[in-house]
């Protein structure tokens, strides 16, 4: 499978399995995932604040935005959800994505220091639409992995094109 088409199947995948989880109607879960990223707990929630990191998490299936008034938004595809940060101790969730409860959590990062100074425990919980559990524990594996990617070495992994020392043709 040549590059090109390994890129737009991950993207159509990325962007299919965001476009369910961002269509809540109906009753919901929340999936979680965790991992050690080996950098402190502050510079880990500072990250989760910034839209840029953010929109680097979701992507290639989606953006975030950081609007007026410290609202994000979340777009995939052509679904956008406006949340509000709220920042608490050891934690940043992103609400408002209800309109039938705005307070609901929509994506919560909660950061504890690791044992034996090993940087921090994360943990991302999504709130997804009940039966696509795994969607969204996929999801929230993505997300957690590309930010700790992006922490740990300054980039996300990809499928996109790469520089490499080898042409083509090999």
């Amino acid at each position: 499978m040549d590059t090109t088409r390994a890129q737009d199947l991950a993207r159509r995948a990325a962007s299919a399995a965001t476009r369910t989880l961002l269509h809540r109607e109906g009753g919901h879960t929340t999936e979680q995932q965790t991992l050690t990223i080996a950098r402190t707990v502050e510079d880990v929630l500072r990250a989760c604040r910034d839209p840029d990191v953010l929109d680097t998490m979701v992507s290639p299936a989606g953006s975030v935005h950081r609007g007026p008034a410290g609202v994000y938004a979340w777009t995939v595809a052509d679904t956008t959800i406006e949340t509000q940060a709220h920042v608490e101790p050891n934690r940043v969730v992103f609400s408002g994505g209800s309109a039938q409860d705005p307070d609901e959590p929509v994506v919560t990062v909660e950061a504890w220091p690791a044992p034996q100074g090993l940087g921090s425990e994360v943990v991302l919980r999504l709130t997804v639409p009940a039966g696509t559990g795994e969607v969204g524990g996929g999801l929230a594996f993505t997300m957690l992995y590309r930010l700790r990617a992006l922490l740990q070495t300054g980039e996300a992994p990809t499928l996109g094109d790469v520089p490499s020392g080898r042409d083509g043709k090999r």
